[in-house]
């Protein structure tokens, strides 16, 4: 097996256009793959590949990041398009298309890549022949839990790479032992990784430790590393129209210039082709690739007219390639390509229709193509381009998360029910592969997070939500179980704790989710929510300027500092607070609410509902900010609008008290309907049975109808509560119809001190 890593590179179908730049480019180890069809001709002039079985490769090139915080590359693409041609031409080996998996730029996502690298374990044979080429970034955000590294994929994140778009080397190491030890592949790893700015693990050395990571020797596979742990992999523009200097003579030298450089026996070693990279990339740069296992394996064979053109020549000419095919190794028979019912599945998976609607969803039609004998040939392909496509968008909504995307917050804070369907999602996926597959328990994995997530944001608008908290934590233990160093599940154990009040374990989770991954601003900040929760305000404040540091236009830090000034009665500089951070971000609903808040404190009231209107407008479902406006609603004597929100607000949080509280109270006193004051009153003594001036105001409603014998129920227990205040007792009118009842002096009688 022989793996490559590498740059970037552009795909005009039918044949491959380059466009040049100028700026040489630094780069480090990374892995991608990606699965492509090439057309070519059958024919092999130059011999075909050393072994006899057969060869399969998976090659991955990014040039371009989907996270504009990691620095783009020049020539990755380039190059992996280079490595797929020689691969699969006439003169260089005769790979046959179908074997040959191809993933570039944005079809490199984490999920594609485990999709292509299962591929290659499912379908490889002893005897045969696994090349992975890859060409990107490789780093190491935090050299605590983990020493080897990760490669970061299309969609990985700049920070928390634990948790996004990236694969482990740890991983890719048991994909290499499956194939050289268990199903005795012939393996073969190239890297080419490239380092262009700075990444998160620059201050650690992360890219040096994913390097050494990368360089492990762990089975009888060969590895062609494309530089020392501590060295640069340059990209130079005028090698070859744009190449990395590396992938360009690694090559020139597979296509025959190692073997002149040593026996010339027609034949490339392993030993030749490290003899010939250290002779010659050392002569551009400071820069000496690296190169393990047995110095006499054959690589490639060499035809001689080839070689004799290569030494004619002083340097590349523009590469004229003619491959590219869709994604899928869909086969080239008409009658495959035609299919209804492929055609079918492929425009649902264009469309997004994985699984819902459920009839004709992509999943539906591959249950149908199994039954189809004509599309045999497709199954296993089209099966792993599905469950790529299903976990795709889960791993979208995590990587937003790790970025702290204020969308995404949003959508958690708001509790978007697409959520509910991320688990179905990845579930599917996971039965797609079975669970002896090498990728099974990451899927389940974060399966089991989403489904405590989910549970979770249902669990907060619940009365008893003690209960479903608890099934969320073993869905978040499980997913750690499974997943050791996934960050976010430790801080939505975090979140869970916190929203029991169990401060010191919610803080304990908090920390462990910073210590693996101490770029990730959120940890940071939900620190100081829980300080803030436990009125530790000095300590609060540190952690939320902390949190600042790390992202300083994370606005939920800035949003703490204003609830603490608020919570101490500094109002002027919880506006203060409040108005930066919606000048940061104007969506920020807390924000608004905060300063809303702080206006109504300073009896500001028209300056309060302007802040309360435009968080209502961002979330016409929050029962603070519809309690609020109610409550400035009745100030101003505006009681069937005060009325109106108050309903909002149980319309959309049934379990919140406070809306019931006023609305009963409108009804007793502002809009008198006694039945509906009582209905309101008895529903908030449900919510807080602790609170004995509720049993009052039921008592009140009750009397206001006539009904003295349970009012006189009502109030006992009321005092039976605690209830003290006997002077209001005895002034209240909404208690008159009781108060010429003999026993309503003896009940008070009895009670008071």
């Amino acid at each position: 097996m022989v793996w490559f890593f590498h740059k970037d590179k552009r795909v005009c179908f039918s044949s491959i256009c380059f466009q040049q730049k100028k700026l040489p480019a630094v780069r480090f180890p990374f892995l991608l793959l990606f699965s492509f069809i090439f057309t070519h001709s059958a024919a092999a002039q130059i011999g075909a590949m050393a072994n006899k079985g057969t060869t399969r490769a998976v090659i991955v090139g990014i040039s371009e990041y989907e996270d504009e915080r990691i620095p783009d590359l020049h020539f990755a693409h380039r190059d992996a398009l280079a490595m797929a041609e020689f691969l699969q031409s006439c003169p260089s080996g005769n790979v046959a298309p179908e074997n040959i998996k191809l993933l570039l730029n944005e079809k490199a996502t984490r999920g594609d890549i485990a999709m292509a690298l299962y591929w290659l374990v499912e379908e490889s044979k002893a005897g045969d022949r696994a090349i992975i080429y890859f060409s990107g970034h490789g780093d190491l955000e935090n050299k605590i839990m983990m020493d080897q590294g990760y490669l970061l994929a299309y969609d990985a994140k700049a920070a928390n790479y634990m948790g996004s778009g990236t694969y482990p080397v740890e991983m890719l190491q048991k994909i290499i032992q499956t194939l050289s030890i268990k199903l005795n592949v012939e393996v073969i790893m190239i890297t080419d990784a490239c380092r262009a700015g700075k990444l998160a693990g620059s201050e650690t050395g992360g890219v040096v430790a994913t390097n050494q990571g990368l360089a492990q020797q762990f089975a009888k596979e060969i590895k062609i590393l494309s530089c020392e742990a501590d060295q640069a992999s340059l990209e130079m523009d005028n090698l070859g129209g744009g190449r990395g200097l590396f992938s360009f003579y690694l090559i020139e030298g597979l296509k025959g210039m190692a073997d002149e450089n040593a026996n010339k026996n027609l034949k490339v070693e392993l030993r030749e082709l490290e003899s010939y990279l250290k002779a010659e990339v050392p002569k551009w740069a400071d820069q000496y690739p690296l190169t393990r296992g047995p110095g006499g394996t054959e690589l490639f064979r060499v035809n001689e007219d080839t070689l004799l053109a290569l030494l004619e020549r002083n340097k590349m000419k523009t590469e004229n390639m003619a491959f590219a095919t869709p994604r899928s190794t869909l086969p080239t028979g008409r009658d495959t390509a035609v299919n209804p019912l492929y055609q079918q599945f492929q425009q649902a998976m264009a469309d997004g229709r994985l699984l819902f609607p459920e009839e004709n969803s992509a999943y539906d039609l591959f249950q149908q193509m199994q039954q189809e004998q004509a599309l045999q040939p497709i199954l296993n392909a089209q099966r792993l381009n599905l469950a790529a496509a299903l976990q795709n968008d889960a791993q979208q909504a995590i990587n937003a998360y790790l970025e702290a995307s204020p969308e995404e917050m949003a959508r958690r804070w708001q509790y978007d029910e697409t959520y509910q369907y991320y688990p179905i999602y990845l579930d599917k996926a996971a039965e797609l592969l079975g669970p002896g597959n090498i990728f099974y328990d990451d899927l389940k994995g974060r399966q089991a997070y989403f489904e405590g997530l989910v549970l979770r944001l249902q669990g907060e608008t619940m009365p008893d939500k003690d209960s479903i908290l608890q099934l969320a934590i073993q869905k978040q233990e499980l997913a750690i179980s499974m997943d050791s160093l996934a960050a976010h599940a430790y801080n939505e154990l975090g979140l869970i704790y916190l929203r029991l009040k169990k401060y010191q374990q919610s803080m304990a989770f908090f920390e462990q989710a910073h210590a693996l991954s101490p770029t990730w601003v959120i940890p940071v900040g939900n620190i100081s929510v829980a300080l803030l929760e436990m009125e530790r305000y000095d300590e609060a404040a540190t952690f939320a300027e902390q949190a600042l540091e790390l992202r300083e236009d994370y606005v939920p830090p800035r949003c703490n500092l204003a609830k603490i000034a608020y919570d101490n009665r500094d109002y002027r500089k919880a506006i203060e607070l409040a108005e930066a951070s919606i000048a940061l971000d104007s969506n920020f609903t807390n924000a608004h609410y905060i300063l809303g808040n702080a206006w109504k404190a300073l009896d500001s009231l028209d300056k309060a509902k302007d802040a309360y209107l435009r968080a209502y407008q961002l979330n016409p479902k929050d029962a603070m900010v519809n309690t609020n406006l109610g409550y400035i609603a009745y100030l101003n004597g505006n009681y069937e609008e005060a009325a109106g929100y108050y309903k909002t607000a149980i319309q959309y949080h049934p379990y919140f008290s406070a809306p019931h509280y006023d609305l009963g109270f409108i009804y007793l006193s502002a809009l008198p309907d006694y039945p509906e004051a009582e209905k309101y009153f008895r529903r908030y003594v449900q919510l807080k049975p602790s609170d004995s001036e509720g049993w009052v105001l039921v008592a009140c409603a009750l009397s206001m109808q006539g009904e003295l014998e349970q009012t006189l129920q009502w109030l006992e227990q009321a005092l039976e509560k605690g209830y003290s205040h006997f002077e209001d007792l005895r002034s209240t009118s909404f208690l008159e119809n009781v108060r010429a009842d003999p026993r309503f002096a003896s009940l008070l009688s009895r009670y008071e001190p």
